[in-house]
């Protein structure tokens, strides 16, 4: 009997949020609305643009931000990843202590903590710009096998794919999950990511997957059509296909059954996670053996309310909302 809700192998990352404008993105040579993979240097070029301007640092990584959510919801998760011996990776570590997560960080030596420095514009989108530091380093030998074994579902982005270190430890991680019946749950993650990685994404979504999280523009890249056929060719593969569409919600489907979920209304302030806390809302669901769309419900719900304020953390209200759903 599986013992744990959820296992997430993730870049360990601290956000360092800043607001700014679309003329910084343009003078700092930033595509608008995508993940940069950036070096340290390029990462303090950005940073010094703003010299003393206001920022907000909190845990981030797409699949940590969606794990420390279903932790608060009260799901038994666990987390693996890697850090450096600093103040950021000391961060991490205390902090998912704090939250009641299984940390399986393992300590490199040879880079700093990844950090994600995150330019917030007045329309709410967020660009990233990704320093994966010591994350880059995290290999096959750090995969905690007997977690994953032992989960009911192994939760994973795309991002893990941009080292050769990293991208051989998640296809062996994807490969020890499915030969122990631990469900594979799959977040796209990024439309660069999809550029840089696409036939292998298609791969392992028709060999592995059992959930796959992508939006609009992910899914076009990866199937070259609609939303909707997009969610048909995922739902072909056996998975469960969710394909977030922003401002007009999201499908879900499963087979040849296809929901549409509706968006919930907000004010957007800052974009910044609102995938994340989709798949976290979503697998709250589905781990607590919700029909899918509720599932679906609850994901509109958490992605809503991050949206609404400035970082990757839902309210205690959307919380309770999603914990105590009424049907």
């Amino acid at each position: 009997m599986k013992t744990i809700d959820v296992v997430s192998v993730c870049n360990a990352l601290v956000d360092i949020l800043i607001q700014a404008r679309d003329e910084d993105l343009a003078k700092l040579n930033l595509t608008k609305g995508v993940m940069h993979l950036v070096d340290h240097d390029r990462q303090r070029v950005v940073l010094n643009h703003f010299g003393s301007a206001p920022r907000t640092i909190e845990l981030g990584g797409s699949s940590l931000n969606a794990i420390r959510t279903l932790a608060a919801l009260g799901k038994k998760a666990v987390f693996a990843g890697m850090v450096s011996k600093d103040e950021f990776g000391e961060r991490i570590h205390d902090r998912l202590h704090q939250l009641g997560i299984d940390g399986h960080l393992t300590f490199g030596t040879d880079d700093a903590t990844g950090s994600c420095v995150i330019l917030i514009t007045p329309d709410g989108e967020r660009t990233m710009n990704t320093h994966l530091g010591s994350s880059r380093l995290y290999d096959k030998a750090a995969v905690p096998h007997d977690k994953i074994k032992d989960a009911r579902v192994f939760h994973f982005s795309g991002y893990q794919w941009d080292t050769d270190g990293q991208k051989d430890a998640i296809t062996q991680a994807i490969k020890h999950a499915a030969g122990h019946g631990t469900l594979i749950s799959f977040d796209v993650a990024d439309p660069f990511v999809v550029q840089r990685h696409r036939d292998e994404f298609v791969a392992m979504i028709r060999e592995y997957a059992d959930i796959v999280f992508t939006n609009r523009e992910e899914a076009k890249m990866l199937f070259e059509d609609t939303p909707g056929k997009a969610a048909d060719a995922i739902a072909s593969t056996g998975a469960i296909a969710v394909v977030k569409l922003g401002a007009e919600g999201a499908l879900v489907q499963k087979d040849q059954t296809k929901h549409k979920i509706a968006p919930v209304k907000t004010t957007v302030i800052d974009t910044t996670a609102a995938g994340d806390m989709f798949a976290a809302g979503f697998l709250y669901g589905f781990l607590s053996n919700r029909d899918l769309e509720t599932c679906g419900k609850m994901a509109a719900t958490l992605a809503s309310d991050v949206i609404s304020r400035i970082g990757a953390t839902v309210s205690s209200d959307a919380l309770d909302t999603v914990a105590n759903w009424r049907d």
